[in-house]
């Protein structure tokens, strides 16, 4: 009987070396799994906070380009305003002066932080601007959240992409209806001191020949439809504030001259209008159809994240 209550208490002391032991494992893996779940928590808050700094750069990076856009198209707008008035103004680039905006304005904006909570923050740093093609200005930076105990850093890229232009409007060829003004004669220039320059304040369908003989300007605040040919003869400008459509092609003189349009340039084929890429043949000071279409974020496809 004495050996029997012996060997119950062994066995009882046995279970509850075993539970105590398996108490303490159990306890071990609890504060374990407490730790790895906490550490889990922090590296997701930061990475929640490199996020938030993802979208307030591209938030910042918007109004950026908005302003580039307004600068370029200001700058563009006053080049051609002076060239209706004085001969010989060179038009610049839409896309070179919203570059370099583009570029000084996230030069100043280098540095972005935000307190969130407490330790809690996120800051943005590190832009860089790199143009990829004519049409896709790459701008990548880093982005780090931060906690009381964790870091999180994002490497990211966001693509400003050049907006596509208006497409072709006029469904048929148009009518010397639908312009407000009407020139029935010949335009003849001579640049002698007898002839001064000629202003259209509205749009303008040409009947007749054009020619330019000397520093002359005729400028046209409007859409403008050159219905026969046009001769430049010396330095000579045409800036149409609109679109132009051209019933012939545009022979490219031996001189100089400048053959501004702001809008877009179509020409006259087969009876149907069709886009006029080639126009003006350029030499000397001419300048391009303008292309001053604006820049803007591809939210689409042009925001990239690396985790």
């Amino acid at each position: 009987m004495k050996n029997e209550k012996g060997y119950a208490l062994i066995l009882v002391l046995l279970i509850i070396t075993i539970s105590f032991i398996f108490a303490l494992s159990m306890s071990g893996m609890a504060l374990s799994a407490r730790k790895q779940f906490n550490k889990t928590d922090e590296v997701n808050k930061a990475t929640d906070l490199a996020e938030m700094g993802v979208a307030h750069y591209e938030a910042v990076l918007a109004q950026i380009v908005k302003s580039s856009n307004t600068e370029a198209k200001n700058k563009v707008a006053a080049a051609f305003e002076e060239a209706s008035k004085k001969s010989g103004i060179i038009i610049p680039d839409y896309d070179e002066i919203f570059y370099a905006a583009l570029v000084k304005a996230v030069a100043s904006n280098n540095y972005l932080v935000m307190t969130i909570e407490g330790s809690n923050r996120y800051d943005v740093s590190s832009p860089s601007v790199t143009k990829m093609s004519d049409d896709n200005i790459s701008i990548s930076f880093k982005t780090k959240g931060i906690t009381a105990s964790e870091k999180k850093i994002l490497n990211s890229t966001i693509l400003v992409v050049k907006n596509e232009g208006d497409s072709l409007v006029e469904e048929s060829i148009p009518t010397k209806d639908q312009y407000l003004d009407y020139v029935d004669y010949a335009i003849d220039l001579k640049g002698n001191g007898s002839d001064k320059d000629e202003y259209f304040p509205n749009s303008t369908y040409f009947a007749k020949d054009i020619q330019i003989r000397g520093n002359r300007i005729i400028a046209v605040h409007g859409n403008a439809f050159f219905n026969d040919q046009i001769t430049f003869n010396g330095g000579a400008d045409i800036i149409v504030f609109g679109n132009a459509i051209f019933r012939y092609e545009f022979k490219k003189p031996n001189n100089a001259y400048t053959f501004c349009v702001t809008g877009n340039t179509y020409l006259i084929k087969d009876n149907t209008l069709i886009p006029y890429t080639l126009f003006p043949e350029t030499t000397g000071v001419s300048c391009p159809k303008s292309n001053d279409t604006p820049w803007s974020i591809d939210t689409d496809n042009g925001i990239e994240v690396k985790y």
